[in-house]
């Protein structure tokens, strides 16, 4: 069973389709997610930062999903689902 990460702490996977959970309350939390975008593995993101970096984030995902082919979706409200090209 996963659990959700903070900051730089990686969530447990139990296989690779599983998507990975990160809670993003700061701009430099990105690094993370994107590690494991970039590695191939779905990644459910919850934002839980203020409005402006909020944005900030969501573009981010946004520009990284568009740029390598995947996908980004808004699954609820502040709850954002990364797939990348090729998983399942």
């Amino acid at each position: 069973m996963a659990r959700w990460a903070t900051g730089s702490n990686y969530a447990l996977v139990v296989s690779a389709n599983d998507p990975v959970r990160h809670e993003l309350s700061n701009f430099s939390d990105v690094v993370a997610p994107s590690d494991d975008y970039r590695l191939g593995r779905p990644i459910v993101v919850n934002v839980v930062a203020d409005t402006d970096t909020a944005r900030r984030i969501i573009d981010f995902m946004s520009g990284l999903a568009y740029g390598t082919g995947g996908t980004l979706e808004k699954a609820a409200e502040q709850l954002y689902l990364l797939t990348p090209p090729l998983a399942d």
